[in-house]
């Protein structure tokens, strides 16, 4: 019996799991959900499951914070996700923080069966576009110069995909908030950037970082 996890906030894809999968017939089980990892970290009792399904795109919320939370709770549980995100940059930036397995919830049936039951004996499932092909992947100096971004401005970012706050930024990097305000509202006027996390998720399908 594979016990699942899901932290998904729509209601209805945890009810269609819970259809498509009955414990007697298919041997999975969701023994718990949640609509966001905090409440995930929250309330699920290790013991009680055996793999994490987790949507990529939660409400305020970064997806790589999002599984570092999980990792650190749960040590050792497999975290696939579930999601319609098809970005090949994403699958791959999810693999390198360490999932297990990325599902697009236009799976079939047949293919999440198969994919928990890898994952639950150890096993790590690529997709066909996540494959890692060091070959394919451009070097993100390449990109980040065709964006005019400077090394420090991609420091930065990338301590805000991490969850820092402005102030955290500031403290770690010895200088003012003010300073850390401007170079990041600069580097989103650079990039068409509405607001923070649209920014990290701009560097991230880039692979600036």
């Amino acid at each position: 019996m594979i016990r699942l996890f899901v932290t998904e906030d729509h209601p209805v894809i945890i009810t269609g799991l819970k259809n498509l999968f009955r414990p007697s017939r298919d041997e999975i089980e969701i023994t718990g959900s949640a609509s966001n990892v905090d409440d995930t970290v929250a309330r699920a009792e290790p013991d009680s499951f055996d793999v994490l399904l987790l949507d990529l795109w939660l409400p305020d919320a970064n997806p790589l914070v999002n599984v570092k939370k999980l990792k650190e709770r749960f040590p050792g549980k497999p975290i696939v996700i579930f999601t319609s995100e098809t970005s090949t940059a994403w699958q791959r930036k999810m693999f390198e923080a360490g999932i297990m397995a990325y599902l697009l919830k236009s799976a079939n049936k047949s293919e999440i069966k198969t994919t928990l039951e890898k994952v639950s004996k150890g096993q790590i499932v690529f997709s066909a576009m996540a494959e890692p092909d060091p070959l394919k992947k451009l070097p993100s100096i390449i990109t980040g110069q065709k964006f005019n971004i400077t090394e420090n401005q991609k420091e930065l970012v990338e301590l805000l995909s991490l969850g820092l706050t402005q102030q955290q930024i500031a403290d770690k990097k010895k200088i003012s908030v003010s300073t850390v305000e401007k170079t990041i509202k600069h580097v989103r006027g650079i990039c068409n950037a509405k607001n923070n996390a649209e920014l990290v998720k701009i560097f991230l399908e880039k692979g600036l970082i």
